[in-house]
């Protein structure tokens, strides 16, 4: 069995301590009081207080009896599923996702609503929160059962106004507060937070006791970014931005991105950089786009349906992205010397298994990754509702595990 012991755990707050044994009992489908204080290193009474209260609150319940060693068979305790939800919210050009989540991260009910494009933020918010409301009271929830609404969006950190997708964005959503907006709507506690970091938390938070404490979880949608997880936490950076891999150089020589970069992996990987390279070449234009096709989304789906069709040009531009998305990720595999790395999103759902054989051929052959350990590349999720559903364990990992919130350990 894994061991998911944090690490140094005497001598952390308290709050630190019980998050820290509350995670124990998280990533464990059944555990005692004894299992936990071995794992833990702490002492009994400490362990018997914490579980009193987690007891006490309703977020851990009885679950039978464990095997007698001599003595008393002990008393097992897992998560209460059934008393504690949250609400993820995937906010995208093309879609918006709202998901309700268990206590275990497990979806319950995804409800969908079109994209936010170029309407004004504001009307996006008032949409999504009465959609959210319907849904709790759809489902007779009250919001003392709900611990929060956690919102992935893509682009950058902006400290507490949001985040912004791209830089010709700046004067709608980097300057929008969408936690504040949001949650002045739904009267909730609302949370914002890399669409890539939500993914990279849904998938340790679900995971239980086999979920990985050290890897990278790659989103893609329109654009292309990564969840750094080390020893359970997401690994964020002097300002936030870790994971940033659409701005790596992958053809110096390339487009110009909208970073003032050249060549950025932005403008050849993700959707986005396709459509890109469809509209920077003629003949590929007059092909997939002529003019008749204004939004980014209309002209890559005419290059999926190209790529479903056998046209050679199709399968040329999902090839390129492949081999370039294999190219930046190896740099990454091997900088933080990564034996896990998981492809997850919508981006990859046409042709996924491409970018997974690319992205494992190119670790295979790589001797410094071949020699040391094996690097396994794991095809996710793919599905719209990823990032909603990993934005719902945010909430959960903020107010029931926050010492994995941090970068300290």
């Amino acid at each position: 069995m894994t061991d998911h012991a944090p690490r140094r755990l005497r001598g952390r707050s308290y709050a630190e301590t019980r998050s820290a044994v509350l995670d124990l009992i998280r990533s464990s489908e059944t555990v005692s009081r004894t299992e936990l204080s071995l794992r833990s290193s702490l002492t009994e009474v400490t362990i018997a207080k914490i579980v009193k209260e987690l007891l006490s609150e309703g977020v851990i319940i009885e679950a039978g009896r464990g095997q007698s060693t001599g003595g008393k068979p002990p008393t097992l305790f897992r998560l209460n599923t059934g008393v504690l939800y949250s609400v993820g919210v995937s906010l995208d050009s093309a879609r918006v996702v709202i998901a309700l989540c268990g206590l275990n991260g497990k979806l319950i009910e995804r409800v969908d609503l079109p994209g936010h494009g170029s309407e004004p933020p504001p009307d996006v918010m008032t949409r999504v929160a009465k959609s959210i409301q319907q849904l709790l009271a759809r489902r007779g929830l009250t919001r003392d059962s709900v611990v929060g609404v956690g919102v992935a969006s893509t682009g950058r950190r902006r400290g507490s106004l949001g985040w912004g997708a791209y830089e010709e964005m700046k004067d709608v959503w980097e300057a929008f507060d969408i936690a504040a907006e949001l949650r002045s709507r739904c009267g909730l506690v609302v949370i914002v937070e890399n669409d890539a970091n939500c993914v990279a938390l849904g998938a340790f938070w679900a995971g239980g006791n086999d979920a990985p404490r050290d890897f990278v979880t790659v989103y893609m949608s329109t654009g292309i970014g990564a969840g750094i997880v080390i020893a359970g936490a997401i690994f964020r950076g002097a300002s936030d931005n870790a994971g940033e891999i659409g701005h790596i150089v992958v053809e110096p020589a390339g487009l110009e991105c909208w970073c003032g970069s050249r060549g950025c992996l932005e403008t050849v990987g993700p959707p986005k950089g396709i459509v890109l390279q469809v509209r920077a070449d003629p003949e590929l234009f007059a092909l997939f786009d002529g003019g008749e096709a204004r939004d980014e989304a209309a002209v890559y789906a005419r290059v999926l349906k190209g790529l479903a069709d056998g046209v050679p040009q199709a399968e040329a531009l999902i090839d390129l992205s492949a081999r370039r998305v294999a190219t930046a990720l190896l740099g990454v595999v091997n900088a933080l010397d990564l034996d896990l790395i998981q492809l997850t999103g919508p981006g990859f759902a046409p042709a996924g298994e491409r970018y997974r054989a690319e992205l494992q051929t190119a670790v295979d052959r790589a001797a410094f990754s071949r020699r040391v350990h094996p690097v396994a590349v794991q095809l996710g999720r793919t599905g719209p509702d990823v990032a909603a559903m990993g934005a719902a364990s945010v909430v959960f990992h903020s107010s029931l595990t926050p010492h994995h919130l941090s970068n300290r350990m």
